[in-house]
């Protein structure tokens, strides 16, 4: 910690802290874009991902740097799985893993910066679930280009880092507990997310296909105890589960994934402290869904002692849920209402949770950091006024200026991947071999949202007759 005192010492270390919260604005913006998703959102909503993949891949000189090359594969891959290009898809995702692997074991010159500034100065190394999510969405694309096999080790890694995360986590609070930088102690939190009930689903269909009735088996078991241990995620009905064991040819047996909605977004909160004589003002305010910032509360606090001029600015990114007009969805076979899908995983539950774990450390950092620079910087005001750098007026707007250049160090990171869904449904239907017409609705309420066409499709017994759609309203 720094301790405040007179001195050309003192006042020479606090400059080195402050300057290295403003020396490199004129190469790196602190700020989050968001340009390219006022018009790619949109376009998503309405069922355009060709489009919005395009306006993605035009934005990617201006809106994402190379320390944002996570986000644009992330971005980019799954846009490019809406839009039924599996190959490109995977080759994204691929890239994106694997950026995401590298980031996570190279020790990084930014971080270290990044203890002075925020996230923003450091690669995006994509949130927990866009690492866990992305091999589910990999595990798709093989399913469309016929590699089972392959599909298979992407549903087995997601299991893999989920068995990882929570050590990941408790690790990285220990190593900054030890640390001489820390400033106190961040309490790791308890990861409540073992198992994965879409990845299970996904893996007990690919096994079965595969003729591994045992596997099979396990998988159900799996997802029966992924009701039990983790209510916190699975608090609705459990949907009907696949059988272990394809039936004998004269039937066969057809899977439905359906996705809808949008994973959720980041919104920033803020935290505002300034002092008056004997006196602490606390604000918050936070971000809506429109990006306008609101008043979430104000109040004040008689400190005796408390000198006047204190100011404090600190910004945390919250995630928060998108809503979803979808609370519906049919399968139709030739024409007629066949079958109700049911939720099997709301994955924006999944990313919350996922997203808490890592708030004690990310929160618990970014305070202590802010603490430091206004130590730092209320030693730069004390030691001006103690020189005597002449009139109020000038004191006053070099104040103000130090105070600005703090503020503008402390924006939140929002970075987050914008194309993941928001939830999965499921249902497994019993037919006698042969072709049918295919029909996905979608419904709010009692309006019709959406009803995708597949047109006449064939069913053979014995097979993974899979049909994924999707739409992100």
């Amino acid at each position: 910690m720094v301790a405040i005192g007179g001195g050309k010492e003192s006042i020479g270390t606090a400059l080195l802290v402050l300057a290295s919260s403003t020396a490199i604005f004129s190469c790196v913006s602190l700020k989050t874009q968001q340009k390219q998703y006022e018009v790619s959102i949109p376009l998503v909503r309405s069922g355009n991902y060709k489009q919005a993949s395009l306006v993605i891949e035009e934005a990617k000189e201006s809106a994402y740097r190379k320390k944002d090359r996570v986000l644009y594969y992330l971005d980019l891959g799954m846009l490019y799985h809406w839009s039924g290009e599996y190959e490109l898809s995977n080759e994204l995702l691929t890239q994106a893993e694997d950026a995401i692997e590298e980031l996570y074991t190279a020790s990084s010159s930014k971080a270290i910066a990044s203890w002075l500034l925020n996230d923003n100065l450091r690669d995006y190394s994509g949130e927990d679930y866009e690492d866990i999510y992305l091999n589910l969405f990999k595990a798709l694309n093989y399913i469309a280009l016929g590699d089972k096999e392959s599909a298979l080790v992407e549903i087995r890694r997601v299991q893999i880092k989920l068995n990882l995360l929570e050590d990941k986590y408790r690790k990285s609070t220990e190593a900054y507990n030890n640390s001489e930088d820390a400033g106190g102690e961040i309490i790791f939190r308890e990861f409540q997310l073992h198992n994965n009930a879409l990845a299970r689903y996904m893996g007990l269909l690919l096994y079965r296909a595969q003729g591994f009735p045992d596997d099979a088996r396990i998988e159900r078991e799996l997802i029966d105890e992924a009701w039990k241990s983790q209510s916190q995620l699975y608090d609705f009905p459990k949907p009907s589960l696949p059988v272990i064991e394809l039936p004998e040819e004269e039937k066969a047996i057809i899977n439905f994934l359906s996705f809808s909605g949008l994973s959720p977004t980041k919104l920033a909160d803020t935290l505002l402290v300034r002092t008056e004589k004997d006196i602490v003002f606390l604000a918050m305010t936070g971000q809506n869904e429109d990006y306008v910032t609101e008043l979430i509360g104000f109040n004040f606090l008689v400190v005796p002692e408390v000198e006047e001029g204190i100011h404090l600015r600190v910004q945390f990114p919250r995630l928060t849920k998108r809503s979803s007009l979808v609370d519906r969805i049919v399968v139709k076979l030739d024409g007629v209402e066949y079958a109700e899908l049911e939720l099997l995983e709301s994955m924006e539950k999944l990313s919350e949770e996922a997203f808490k774990i890592k708030q004690p450390l990310s929160v618990g950092k970014t305070i202590l950091r802010a603490i430091l620079k206004t130590v730092s910087k209320e030693m730069i005001k004390r030691e001006l006024g103690e020189m005597g750098t002449g009139e109020k007026a000038k004191t006053f707007f070099a104040h103000l200026i130090i105070d600005s250049a703090f503020d503008v160090s402390e924006k939140a990171d929002l970075r987050v991947s914008q194309f993941f869904p928001a939830s999965a449904h499921v249902a497994e239907l019993e037919l006698t071999p042969g072709s049918y017409h295919i029909a996905v609705e979608y419904w709010s309420s009692n309006r019709l949202l959406e009803e995708i066409d597949y047109g006449v499709r064939h069913f053979r017994s014995n097979e993974l007759n899979l049909i994924e759609s999707y739409l992100l309203q």
